[in-house]
């Protein structure tokens, strides 16, 4: 399994997709620090607030383009072995072939770090680049909070790239799961959860029951630094989710011819 990892960590710290994002990433997040204190200079209605940094650490993308990307770069990865070619050979060289899934799940976890590493880091270099043109910074009592905070919007997104792997390693299916990423990424299932929670009240007289409070894209947005409500749905529906599909991978991968 070592080797296994090491061996998929490599071709994953390889990928010009994930340089490119991460770029990307650190240019998007720097602008953003940048912004307000610029308008504020040119266009001064009010004091410029300090920026805290519970904030920026809690909340490592300034938009939803960023999320998309880490999850374009978690298909690209999840998929490559297949693209290539060269998934034949890999399986020959091991006597479980779900290893090579748990394998791929394992360095996915390392490259979501990457990704919020990276956003944290260029979010509070925005803001402290920031200061040279009237901005402000606090260092808040509220940090070792937002690190929590941190840890399970990882964990969210382990669950939601544990799904996405089981579409690109399971299912096969690269284009289905960066349609669904995509989807995730712009929060666009928020839509759909409403018409179900409707049509449970209608149907089963579920009132009360909110389908967004156990799905992993909806509690990204909702785990926030000082609110304790949703942080035990969220780890519980983390912990199950990953669980689950990536079972569901490991299962299906192994039960497939590979051609």
């Amino acid at each position: 399994m070592g080797k296994l990892i090491k061996m998929d960590f490599r071709r994953m710290s390889h990928s010009t997709l994930l340089l490119v994002s991460l770029i990307v990433v650190a240019g998007i997040n720097i602008v953003a620090g940048l912004a307000e204190p610029l308008i504020m200079k040119f266009f001064p209605v009010a004091a410029v607030k300090p920026v805290l940094v519970s904030d920026l650490i809690a909340n490592p993308f300034s938009i939803p383009l960023l999320i998309i990307l880490l999850f374009m770069s978690v298909v690209s990865f999840s998929y490559a072995d297949f693209a290539g070619g060269y998934i034949k050979n890999l399986s020959g060289q091991v006597n479980n072939r779900g290893k090579l899934v748990v394998s791929k799940f394992i360095v996915i976890g390392i490259h979501n770090m990457f990704f919020i590493l990276a956003g944290v880091i260029t979010r509070i270099l925005g803001a402290l680049i920031g200061i040279a043109i009237g901005g402000a910074i606090e260092f808040d009592a509220l940090i070792p909070a937002a690190l929590l905070t941190l840890l399970i919007k990882w964990m969210l997104l382990m669950a939601i790239s544990a799904i996405l792997l089981f579409i690109t390693t399971g299912v096969r299916n690269k284009t289905l799961a960066s349609i669904i990423g995509v989807i995730i990424g712009t929060g666009a299932l928020g839509l759909v959860y409403l018409g179900l929670d409707a049509a449970l009240v209608n149907i089963f007289k579920l009132n009360g029951f909110t389908i967004s409070d156990y799905m992993p894209d909806q509690l990204m947005s909702s785990v926030s630094v000082g609110s304790n409500i949703a942080v035990l749905n969220a780890i519980i529906v983390a912990v199950v989710c990953t669980v689950i599909f990536l079972s569901l991978a490991v299962k299906l991968f192994k039960s497939r011819d590979i051609k």
